[in-house]
């Protein structure tokens, strides 16, 4: 990853770290679409797969060299990186998750499938390993 490094603000190891931003991510978009809040919701979900992709990376070191030249703060970036490494089979996956989201927050008549978005995410960070996982409801 030539210089660059999730960036952390305590002493937990980094991988630790991302897994955990992710799932902070995940919990706090959910609870942003139960609330109504769906700009929220969504950039909470975006969050959390780019927290997902360097959990993965950090995790997976033999896709050190594959992200040597890759901005590790450019999510389009970073999944196709994966997609190449065949994390993912859909190369278009990101893209269309993306595009929903950038609709969303720059077209505010956008309407969308919160339940579908979620799904999609969840379906993206299963593939990261960052889900499952036990949390609380609410």
């Amino acid at each position: 990853m030539a210089g660059h490094t999730f960036k952390r603000r305590n002493s937990l190891p980094e991988a630790e770290a991302a897994l955990i931003s992710a799932r902070f991510h995940l919990r706090g978009g959910r609870r942003y679409f139960q609330k109504g809040v769906s700009t929220a919701g969504l950039a909470a979900l975006y969050d959390a797969v780019l927290c997902g992709m360097h959990y993965y990376i950090v995790k997976h070191k033999s896709c050190t060299e594959f992200v040597e030249n890759t901005d590790l703060w450019d999510a389009t970036g970073l999944f196709q990186v994966l997609a190449r490494v065949g994390v993912f089979e859909d190369p278009l996956t990101f893209n269309r998750f993306s595009l929903g989201v950038e609709r969303a927050l720059w077209q505010t008549s956008f309407s969308f499938d919160s339940n579908a978005m979620l799904e999609e995410v969840e379906g993206i960070l299963t593939k990261l390993g960052v889900l499952p996982y036990h949390s609380p409801q609410g």
